[in-house]
């Protein structure tokens, strides 16, 4: 897989956060117990928490369950999160390619 763009790493930002609050709020349960019970290596919710990767959706799905963390709840907290801070990253993303548009027509235009 290549590099992962800005939005992907936010993403994993946001979602690692979520999750590290989530665990801290469970009167700051260590993540081997979490992992224990959920059926994960410690490992892989420390890389969740760093934001550096992404859970598959299945394995994030059954570290909530496993945990009793609502499911519903943390999904809409990182939905809500994710279109509240991507919008800039989107909306700079779309500027660019106007202008990348503009300057494409204008030389199409000089010929």
């Amino acid at each position: 897989m290549g590099k992962k763009d800005e939005l992907h790493l936010l993403f994993d930002k946001i979602v690692g956060n979520e999750i590290s609050k989530r665990r801290s709020n469970m009167n700051g349960a260590a993540q081997e117990d979490l992992a224990r019970k959920a059926g994960v290596h410690r490992q892989w919710i420390s890389r969740i928490e760093s934001g550096k990767t992404s859970p598959k959706l299945f394995n994030f799905f059954r570290f909530l369950l496993a945990t009793d963390i609502d499911v519903v709840d943390v999904t809409r907290n990182i939905r809500d999160k994710f279109v509240n801070e991507s919008a800039p990253l989107i909306k700079a993303a779309e500027e660019a390619k106007y202008k990348k548009y503009v300057e494409q027509t204008k030389k199409k235009r000089k010929r």
